[in-house]
């Protein structure tokens, strides 16, 4: 129903929550008492031309993901006026950093991680929990080995990480190979579980959706376990992990095989994926050669070695 039509009291609390966000509980107000459930809100939408699937709706309406992509932010305008609201009402909320989601911190877009061009971002759009904010990592321990043909074989990983918005349902990850054609493999997990993994085969890509064993509030953490199998054997000399949210606690060590130890290492942070290195430090190759970082911007972090 047009919002004139909304009673009284209904009408008072879809207007606060359209001047004070966040995002999706506005959405949520705006949907119920429209009386329009999200099927016949994907026909509205289809019909103008900005198809939306409904578990993106239902994503939305919950907080699990909000709409940051050209084609989500039109779709969004289309709502407002299927949904009887003023022009740029949802919209507005958008504009703010995160909806008005309390409590969820600044994240950059995945645009500035990857390149421009990268194929990977296609893959990580298509997963509805790739613009995830709901799950923010307070600390990352990575332990990367290096066997003695010089090659990485296996990765792994463990996160804490933190509730800051209901519900939380699952973080996406990403693990490039060193060879075209010879993707990294997902092997096991602990804490979580993967519910979908995509592979680019040609690029060397692996994307996987994880899911934590249980439901948290928010406030609280868990830990998340996984582990990637390199499949290439081929010798390689830098990895590096991007990081959407500021703040999170880095260590990365990297375990090279007896007799393989690199003449040098460093580490590095950059602010995109085409910005200049910065914080370049010098690290002993002595296995493991690690590097700390806490605290830090959004960005790309990482270490590379010299035979």
């Amino acid at each position: 129903m047009p919002l004139f039509a909304v009673p009284e009291p209904a009408r008072r609390e879809l207007a606060h929550a359209l001047a004070t966000g966040p995002f999706s509980r506005a959405l949520t107000l705006a949907i119920d008492h429209s009386g329009l459930g999200l099927a016949r809100l994907k026909g509205r939408l289809d019909a103008a031309g900005a198809p939306v699937s409904t578990t993106t709706l239902s994503y939305w309406r919950t907080g699990r993901t909000r709409p940051e992509r050209p084609e989500s932010l039109r779709a969004v305008s289309v709502l407002e006026g299927v949904l009887g609201l003023p022009a740029d009402a949802l919209t507005a909320l958008l504009a703010r950093p995160h909806g008005g989601e309390p409590g969820v911190s600044a994240a950059v877009r995945w645009e500035r991680l990857w390149e421009p061009r990268a194929r990977v971002l296609s893959v990580l759009h298509s997963f509805d929990a790739a613009d995830e904010t709901s799950l923010v990592v307070l600390s990352l321990h990575e332990s990367l080995h290096v066997d003695a043909s010089r090659a990485l074989t296996r990765l792994r990983v463990r996160e804490v990480v933190r509730a800051v918005a209901e519900p939380v349902q699952a973080k996406v990850v990403v693990l490039r190979g060193c060879t075209p054609g010879r993707p990294p493999r997902l092997v096991s997990t602990r804490y979580c579980q993967a519910v979908r993994t995509e592979v680019q085969a040609e690029p060397g890509f692996i994307v996987s959706e994880l899911v934590p064993h249980r439901a948290l509030a928010v406030g609280e953490t868990a830990i998340l376990e996984y582990e990637f199998e390199y499949c290439d054997g081929v010798p390689d000399t830098s990895y590096d992990r991007r990081f959407r949210h500021p703040g999170a606690e880095h260590l990365l060590e990297v375990h090279f095989a007896a007799g393989v130890v690199p003449v040098s290492c460093q580490g590095y942070r950059l602010d995109s994926s085409g910005g200049p290195e910065r914080e370049v430090t010098a690290v002993s190759p002595v296995s493991p050669a690690h590097v700390f970082s806490s605290g830090g911007p959004p960005g790309i972090r990482g270490m590379r070695w010299r035979w």
